[in-house]
Order: structure tokens, then C-alpha cells, then sequence
């Protein structure tokens, strides 16, 4: 099966070379690399194009300037059509790859012929003295027992449960679900949950890369917790609900995921309400929609956070 790599970068030079190391390295090797620049400021794109006449890689490896700013999850959509692999990587512009991430992944999705998006675990290491640590109950259910599990649609298995950096897909099912797409969708929560529609998401519990976490990160852990930036997440977690209801139901799913779905934007559409009227007897009725909270704690965080913007 033919492999691309596609990655999004902006303003990546300080530890894009060593990312691009670990993927020119792979004991699988890539048949295709894609890099898509979203307008860097930076030595960006010539630090890329140098590193592909160094060593050689003209005809596989190639990189796109955007004519202007796409943002994060519209580059990544972009740069991801482009590619002409069966099998197509998500990569970071700062992680560290394990040298044999593709040869086992791509194992995986030879073997599996359902599997649609397929994820594994990683090692976090981090940059910077003040960078904030990724949560335990993150850690833990990252094993790294080489167990192979599928992620069937359950209330709580909505929530996004791997990075993109760890996620590949294949690229028959990503042209396939091209109309179930918004906006600024990321594009790993958008793996996540149409791979479930399709029961096609795994993940390999392996540790396949080591994922840096700093400041500039757009998975910072525990930057929602403002009115502000906690509804415009919900708002996008709505959408997503949304377009994972009209995907099962086009597809004719069981009445137990359309359930599902349909209870996840009861409670979406609720806290949303709560938030935005900032009246907390608007949390009593969610007391019957905590089976679909990710951590029943969330609850009383925006209790707290109605209370505080009183």
C-alpha cells in the first residue's frame, strides 16, 4: 500500500528538521511527504525546501505555500486532499517519530480491512519549565501493551481519545466523508468521531512518537476554562454532534448510535444555554444528561464558572 505524510506547519523552524528526521528515517519508507505552510513568517519553507534538496527527495517530497492563512484545521484538510497515498499520516510539525511508526501502523491497516482511521499511543516530553503537564488520566489510558483496540460509539467515546499526530487514515474513506466537514473542524476530532459512524476507529496501544508539549501547542491542556473559551468549544462539539447524526443516519445506523447522538445534542444545545444565560437553574435539568458528560466533574466546573460571571 502507498504511504503519504501530510503536515501543516506555520512558523515551525525551531523543531521541524528533527521531526522531518524521523520521517525521512522510517524503517517503512514514505512514498510521499506533503507539507502544507500556512504563511510563516518564519524560515519555515526554506528550512523545508533546503532539507529536500539535501538529501535528494524532489520527487517524493514536496511542499505547498498557501496564498493566504487557512488556519490550522483548513490547512491540514487541504494538504490532506492533496495527498495520493492509501494510507495517509498526520503529522506535527514538532514531534519525534519512532522509527518504525509507519511499518507498524501500516501493518495494522493491511490487516484490518475495516479499520478506517487507525491511532496510537504516544510519550509526551516536554519544552519549557512552565509548560503545563499533560493530565494522568490522559497517561493512563495509554497502556503501551501493543494491544489493538476498536472504539465503538458509546456516550463517552464521542470525546476525542488520541492526537492527530498519532492518527492515520485511509485516504478511499477521507474522500468519502468529504461533505461531513465544517469550518475549522479539527481534523483529529473529525477522524475520531466519523470513524466511529463508520465502526472503522482503533487505536494500537504503542507508543509510536514522542509528542512535544509547549507553550504554543493547540492541545495546551486546560485552556477552556472561561465562559468564553469553553462555549466556543461547545459550540464546535455541537456542530460535530450534528454532523455525526446525519452521518449515521445516512448511513442507516442501529437506533442505539442514533440515540446516542441525538441525547449528545440535548445536552450540547443545554450547556451552551447555561453558559451563554449565565442562570444556574439551567444546570438542574443536565442532571439527567451526566451519563454523556466526558468527566462528570466538567458539571461542576460550569456550575462554578455561571457563578463566578454572575
Amino acid at each position: 500500500m502507498k504511504t503519504s505524510v501530510v503536515m501543516a506547519t506555520y512558523n515551525g523552524e525551531k523543531y521541524l528538521e528533527e521531526q522531518l528526521d524521523t520521517i525521512r528515517l522510517q524503517t517503512h519508507k514514505v512514498d510521499e511527504v506533503i507539507i502544507c505552510d500556512d504563511r510563516s513568517s518564519d524560515q519555515t519553507v526554506e528550512l523545508v525546501k533546503n532539507y529536500i534538496l539535501q538529501y535528494g527527495m524532489q520527487d517524493s517530497w514536496q511542499i505547498v505555500v498557501n496564498e493566504k492563512n487557512l488556519g490550522y484545521a483548513n490547512n491540514f484538510n487541504k494538504v490532506t486532499l492533496l495527498a495520493s497515498g492509501d494510507i495517509i499520516f498526520f503529522s506535527d510539525q514538532d514531534d519525534l517519530w519512532e522509527l518504525d511508526k509507519v511499518q507498524k501502523m501500516t501493518e495494522i491497516m493491511e490487516s484490518h480491512s475495516d479499520c478506517m482511521v487507525l491511532c496510537t499511543d504516544y510519550e509526551p516530553f516536554y519544552t519549557g519549565e512552565k509548560t503545563p503537564r499533560a493530565p494522568q488520566k490522559v497517561l493512563d489510558r495509554m497502556p503501551n501493551n501493543s494491544v489493538l483496540e476498536k472504539i465503538t460509539l458509546k456516550p463517552k467515546s464521542v470525546y476525542i481519545g488520541a492526537l492527530g499526530c498519532c492518527m492515520c487514515v485511509r485516504r478511499d474513506f477521507y474522500h468519502a466523508i468529504k461533505e461531513y466537514w465544517f469550518d475549522d473542524w479539527a481534523q483529529d476530532d473529525r477522524m475520531w468521531r466519523l470513524a466511529q459512524c463508520a465502526d472503522g476507529c482503533y487505536i494500537l496501544h504503542c507508543n509510536l512518537l514522542k509528542h512535544r508539549i509547549h507553550d504554543n501547542n493547540t492541545s495546551t491542556y486546560g485552556k477552556y476554562h472561561t465562559i468564553e473559551k469553553r462555549a466556543q468549544l461547545f459550540d464546535a462539539m455541537l456542530n460535530a454532534d450534528i454532523v455525526m447524526e446525519k452521518m449515521l443516519s445516512d448511513n442507516h445506523a442501529d437506533r442505539g448510535k442514533k440515540t446516542i447522538m441525538k441525547r449528545h445534542i440535548q445536552m450540547m444545545k443545554r450547556r451552551i444555554d447555561l453558559l451563554s444565560s449565565r442562570r444556574i437553574i439551567k444546570s438542574i435539568p443536565l442532571l439527567a444528561f451526566l451519563k454523556y458528560y466526558q468527566e462528570v466533574k466538567s458539571y461542576f466546573v460550569e456550575i462554578y464558572l455561571v457563578l463566578k460571571n454572575y
